[in-house]
C-alpha cells in the first residue's frame, strides 16, 4: 500500500464537499432548523410535533471496532458507538432522546458467535445514559443485520464487522440553548477516558508493530514497535491494548442535569475529531481561552511519544484529557454537579473573552503540555 490511510482528513473533505452538492436542494433542507454550532440535526414539523423539534444524530464505532476481535471483548466496544450519539445529543442539554436504531454488517461468525455479547454492550450502555425523569424513555427502533462476509473484515480472520448508529430524540423548542457565548462566559472541561472514538486509525499505526496485522496488504501502515500486552512505563500498569480499548465517557445524563440547572444559556461541546478546534463551532467574535486545561492521560503521553506530533497536532486530533466541555454564564455550578455525581471530573479551564479585531472565532490553548501557547483559528470541518 504507497498511501497512508492515516490521513484520511483530505479525502473526507472532497467526499462531504461532494455530498453537499449532490444534496443541495430546498425540499431536502426545508424543515432543517438551526445550523452553526450544533453536533445534532434539528427539524421542524408542527403538523407532527407542534411543541417540540425532532433531533437526529448519527455514527458509528470507526476502526476502534478492531479491538473487539482483538481483545474478545465485543460488549464494552459497544459503549463507543452509543457514546458518539449520545454526546452528541448531550451538547443542545434540554433534549431527550427517544429511538436508537441500529445496522450491523458482519462476517458470519460475528453473527453466530458475539452477536449476543454486543446487543448486550448496547444495553449496558443505554442503562448508563437514561436521565431521571425523562419524560419519555429511549426505545429500540429497528435494528437491521446483514451478512456481508466478502465486503467486511477486520484485524482477526473472520471477526470482521461494522455497525452504524441513529439516535433520534425531541427538544421543546423553547428549551434549545443560545448557542451564541458572551464575554465572560466560562468555560468548564470535563474528563476523557481515553482516547474515546477518534483518530483510531492513526493512533493503531503508530503504535503497533506490523506483526499484529494479519494480511499483508495493510502490514506495510504499522510503524510502531509495541505488542498488545506490552506494557510501556508511561501507561502506568496498563497494557497497551487495554488503554486503546478504554470505553467513551458518556456526558447525557449530566447534561440534562445541567440544562435544568441553567435553562438555556449553556451549551455543550463533544471534543471529538478536531480535538479542541470544536469550541470554534459557535460564536461571533469570540475567543475561548483554555487558560488552565485538564491533563493529557497517559496513553496520550505514550501516542505523543511514538508519533512525534507537535502539541498543535495532538491537541487538533485528540481530546488530551478533555472529552467533553460546557460554556456556561459566570455560575459555577456546573462543576459542583459533574463532581458530585462522580462519573466524570470537571473543572473551569478558561473563559469567552473579546476577538473583535480579528473578527472571527479562536481557542487558544495557553498552558498545553509543552511550548508555547497554541492558537485554533476558525473551524475547517
Amino acid at each position: 500500500m504507497g498511501k497512508d490511510t492515516a490521513n484520511y482528513e483530505q479525502s473526507e473533505e472532497m467526499a462531504i464537499a461532494a455530498g453537499k452538492e449532490a444534496l443541495n436542494v430546498l425540499w431536502l433542507w426545508d424543515r432543517r432548523v438551526g445550523g452553526k454550532g450544533f453536533f445534532v440535526e434539528m427539524r421542524q414539523n408542527d403538523v407532527v410535533h407542534p411543541k417540540h423539534y425532532s433531533v437526529h444524530c448519527v455514527d458509528g464505532v470507526g476502526t476502534k471496532l478492531f479491538f473487539a476481535p482483538w481483545s474478545g471483548d465485543y460488549a464494552s466496544q459497544m459503549q463507543d458507538g452509543i457514546a458518539m450519539n449520545a454526546n452528541d445529543f448531550a451538547t443542545i442539554i434540554n433534549g431527550y432522546p427517544d429511538a436508537l436504531d441500529l445496522y450491523l454488517a458482519c462476517q458470519t461468525p460475528v453473527e453466530e458467535q458475539h452477536m449476543g455479547e454486543i446487543m448486550k454492550g448496547i444495553r449496558n450502555s443505554l442503562e448508563q445514559i437514561i436521565i431521571p425523569d425523562a419524560p419519555f424513555n429511549l426505545n429500540i427502533g429497528k435494528i437491521e443485520t446483514a451478512s456481508l462476509d466478502e465486503m467486511i473484515n477486520l484485524g482477526v480472520k473472520g471477526k470482521g464487522f461494522d455497525i452504524g448508529v441513529v439516535m433520534t430524540g425531541f427538544i421543546e423548542k423553547d428549551r434549545v440553548p443560545i448557542i451564541n457565548p458572551q464575554l465572560g462566559y466560562k468555560i468548564v472541561g470535563v474528563s476523557s477516558t481515553g482516547l474515546h472514538s477518534n483518530g483510531y486509525t492513526g493512533a493503531r499505526h503508530v503504535l503497533f508493530t506490523p506483526e499484529v496485522e494479519y494480511r499483508k496488504e495493510w502490514k506495510s501502515q504499522y510503524k510502531g514497535k509495541w505488542q498488545f500486552d506490552d506494557k510501556p512505563d508511561i501507561l502506568k500498569g496498563k497494557t497497551v491494548l487495554e488503554a486503546m480499548q478504554a470505553p467513551t465517557a458518556l456526558y447525557l445524563r449530566e447534561a440534562a442535569e445541567i440544562g435544568r440547572m441553567l435553562g438555556r444559556d449553556v451549551y455543550g461541546v463533544n471534543i471529538t475529531g478536531n480535538g479542541l478546534m470544536n469550541f470554534n463551532r459557535a460564536g461571533e467574535n469570540v475567543s475561548f481561552e483554555i487558560t488552565d486545561p485538564l491533563d493529557p492521560l497517559p496513553i496520550h503521553n505514550l501516542l505523543i511519544q511514538e508519533s512525534g506530533w507537535d502539541p498543535e497536532t495532538a491537541y487538533r486530533k485528540q481530546n488530551m484529557g478533555m472529552g467533553f466541555g460546557y460554556v456556561v454564564p459566570t455560575l459555577t455550578d456546573a462543576v459542583k454537579l459533574v463532581n458530585a455525581r462522580g462519573d466524570n471530573k470537571a473543572k473551569i479551564v478558561g473563559e469567552v473573552r473579546d476577538n473583535k479585531n480579528e473578527g472571527t472565532l479562536r481557542t487558544t490553548i495557553h498552558r498545553p503540555y509543552e511550548g508555547k501557547p497554541i492558537d485554533f483559528v476558525g473551524y475547517n470541518a
